[in-house]
């Protein structure tokens, strides 16, 4: 009987022991869930923050491609009035060099038909009576 008491109280210690390294076990899984779940906190916090940063750089982004886009369409209506202006400088360039074309061929035509009346005039007035003899 002593025998059996002797195998129940070692079997009681192992109990004990093995209990106490279970608590032991559980008390540094449940510090190690605590540590885990402190990380995950953080994690989240720095994840809401970067989600938040993301809002205001998405934000920032769609004003600037607004703000581009109204440039853009200011710059289009400029370079189209600057074309429109440049199309009508172009025209009215050709219209004055084909005035002065036209300008300078009545000018050719007038200083020939001048010449001729030149001449004539000339050979009137060689033929006239008292007219000097060359």
């Amino acid at each position: 009987m002593l025998q059996d008491l002797d195998s129940l109280a070692v079997r009681v210690k192992n109990m004990v022991a093995l209990t106490q390294q279970l608590q032991s076990e559980r008390s540094a899984l449940q510090a190690r869930i605590k540590s885990l779940e402190n990380e995950r906190d953080g994690l989240a916090s720095q994840l809401q923050g970067r989600e938040g940063e993301l809002s205001t750089m998405s934000q920032s982004v769609a004003e600037h491609e607004a703000q581009l886009q109204g440039v853009q369409d200011k710059a289009n209506a400029v370079q189209a009035q600057l074309q429109r202006d440049l199309d009508e400088v172009r025209q009215r360039c050709d219209d004055a060099e084909r005035q002065l074309q036209h300008s300078q061929q009545d000018a050719k035509k007038l200083r020939a038909v001048s010449d001729a009346a030149r001449r004539q005039i000339d050979s009137i007035l060689v033929r006239l009576p008292g007219a000097p003899q060359e």
